[in-house]
């Protein structure tokens, strides 16, 4: 899945836009029951009420609120908790000192907020993001698995050390990198695209390194976003254009998070991906593990883009683009065509004429 621009979790959307709506729903509610609709009477009835200020206190802050928690960022998780706290006393209070329908509904808004502060703890999915950049993904923009060559300035001065990207995006990359960097850290840095580009960069997060992800750092570009940008979509062209070839490799497909394996051909491939020849159902957008053989075996993750049901020029199959291994396939087409070119000039001088 590309991380481009989709949206925020459902629950984070809900409990921002029912706070920023909030008074409308308490003004509505509170005009039938006082059966009047006048904004200003009802400012000037609920100022009298011995918890009148604190109540209308409540109900201004709650916009704001609302607007911090669709943020996402730290301000906003502490807003919420701030507030959910004011609430739970406020509607204590309001249920102390009154009785009847107002005793209830303080005590329904207080089991209200003690449950909202839960689930915003107790749920790390809906917690972490407000805290972790890397975790807003839908505010990233599409990443791309290129492995491109790059040199990073050290902090001792000119010294460059070597490394690779892991993926890239026109915003950022990670960079696989043994040396030790902290969240924040200015760096500076050249990225040979099609072009090499000079670039600075923030560290946004530190990875340790596990089954998914190489230790690195995540680095978000601070200058040159428009030549980068460019670049990306330059070489990502490049990939989706690339020319296909008739190839056809045994392959293994398997589904993520499975173990099953099933056998199929490709049809065709190009250095991003390729045509499998299968009839076992899939779907767009379905995430895969494949197992190529070219001059030798390559191990890589793929996404359905496509499905043929077959006809006369294609067979029943699926479309696929890689994403991993991008620069391992590329290398091992470009040999395994120029062996297949250097095959077919052998076959044609020795079966020419003495």
């Amino acid at each position: 899945m590309t991380r481009n621009q989709v949206k925020k979790p459902l629950i984070i959307q809900l409990v921002g836009w029912a706070l920023i709506l909030a008074p409308l729903g308490y003004y509505v509610t509170t005009a039938l029951q006082w059966s009047h609709w006048s904004l200003a009477g009802m400012v000037e009835q609920l100022m009298l009420l011995p918890h009148g200020p604190l109540k209308l206190s409540v109900i201004v802050a709650s916009p704001l609120v609302g607007l911090a928690v669709l943020s996402v960022r730290q301000i906003g998780w502490i807003s919420f908790m701030l507030y959910c706290g004011a609430t739970i006393f406020v509607n204590f209070y309001i249920a102390y000192t009154t009785e009847g329908v107002t005793n209830l509904s303080a005590s329904l808004y207080s089991l209200t907020g003690v449950l909202a502060i839960l689930v915003y703890v107790v749920r790390k999915e809906i917690m972490a993001p407000y805290f972790n950049p890397q975790l807003r993904w839908w505010e990233s923009a599409e990443r791309f698995p290129f492995k491109l060559d790059v040199l990073l300035k050290s902090d001792r001065g000119e010294e460059k050390i070597s490394s690779r990207t892991f993926d890239i995006s026109v915003s950022g990359c990670f960079l696989t990198t043994d040396l030790e960097y902290q969240s924040g850290q200015k760096i500076e840095l050249k990225i040979n695209l099609l072009d090499p580009v000079d670039l600075e960069a923030d560290v946004v997060w530190v990875c340790p390194g596990n089954e998914n992800v190489p230790k690195g750092i995540g680095i978000k570009f601070t200058s040159n976003l428009k030549e980068i940008a460019v670049q990306v979509d330059k070489f990502k062209e490049k990939y989706s254009k690339a020319e296909r070839f008739p190839f056809q490799l045994d392959a293994q497909i398997q589904h993520k998070g499975s173990t099953e394996q099933i056998n199929s051909k490709t049809f065709d491939i190009s250095v991003s991906g390729c045509f499998l020849i299968t009839d076992h159902p899939y779907e767009t957008g379905q995430q895969l593990d494949l197992n190529l053989k070219l001059l030798e075996p390559v191990k890589l993750t793929a996404q359905v883009v496509w499905v043929s049901a077959g006809d006369t020029k294609i067979p029943q199959g699926i479309g696929v683009k890689f994403t991993s291994q991008l620069d391992e396939v590329s290398m091992m087409i470009k040999r395994f065509r120029r062996n297949y070119r250097s095959t077919v000039s052998e076959k044609k001088i020795s079966a020419s004429p003495a």
